[in-house]
């Protein structure tokens, strides 16, 4: 699914979870970032929201991640989750 939003930040998190995982409960296993501009921690609770959400014959796919994203991996310790 491609996430709509220009940004992933508390504000509008929940939202972007609710659609995340209503997607991926459909059989989606890909989050475009593409039009995503901005995130703070945030990110990293959709990403495990549809990892959560995710079929277990699905590979969770990130295409177009923010830049931001692998800074706040290694900032909050959270590789093994990614690897």
């Amino acid at each position: 699914m491609k996430v709509q939003a220009d940004h992933i930040t508390v504000r509008n998190g929940d939202q972007v979870i609710a659609e995340v995982t209503k997607a991926f409960a459909n059989g989606d296993h890909v989050i475009d970032f593409s039009s995503v501009k901005q995130i703070d921690s945030t990110a990293l609770a959709v990403i495990l929201a549809a990892k959560r959400a995710l079929k277990s014959d699905k590979t969770l796919e990130l295409q177009h991640p923010p830049a931001q994203l692998d800074s706040l991996i290694a900032a909050y310790g959270v590789q093994s989750l990614f690897s």
